[in-house]
């Protein structure tokens, strides 16, 4: 179950996107039986929160907040929230000539990745979708490839 919280509202489509793109990622990792909370913000609040939790005073586009311990062996029922930015996201869209709910299809994998135990090394001020690479992003690349396919079964695709 994906429990979509929208504190800043998206443009039509982003909602169905992101809902379509974290079924094929939770597809991916073998976790369908579990739910997830994504939160849509603006660039204030998720700058509060980036302060509060790790004390670095900067906008980012997305924050994941896993429910459990990476390696634990019991899996709770809830794998945790992610928190997206979605002005962060619109200029990264712009930035990057593609649409806004590709981005937050992005940033939710990227967040769904984190919730289930993987972490990536900093790539010398390289995203993920600027082509950083190494064995650190393979997960993320494939919890991508996973959004992408299911992305793709969409009437009107996500570009």
């Amino acid at each position: 179950m994906i429990d979509l919280v929208v504190r800043k509202s998206p443009p039509p489509g982003v909602r169905r996107a992101l809902r379509v793109a974290l079924r094929g990622v939770m597809r991916h990792f073998g976790v369908e039986d579990k739910s997830v909370t994504v939160v849509l913000v603006g660039d204030r609040t998720i700058r509060q929160l980036k302060r509060e939790t790790w004390g670095e005073d900067a906008v980012t586009d997305v924050l994941s907040f896993p429910t459990f311990v990476p390696g634990d062996p019991f899996v709770p029922p809830h794998l945790g929230d992610i928190v997206i930015s979605l002005d962060t996201a619109a200029r990264q869209a712009g930035a990057r000539g593609h649409t806004l709910s590709r981005e937050m299809s992005l940033l939710a994998s990227h967040g769904l990745t984190h919730l289930v135990g993987f972490d990536h090394p900093h790539a010398e001020g390289l995203g993920f979708e600027e082509g950083a690479t190494g064995e650190g992003w393979q997960p993320f690349h494939a919890a991508w490839q996973a959004a992408q396919a299911e992305l793709a079964s969409l009437a009107d695709p996500v570009r």
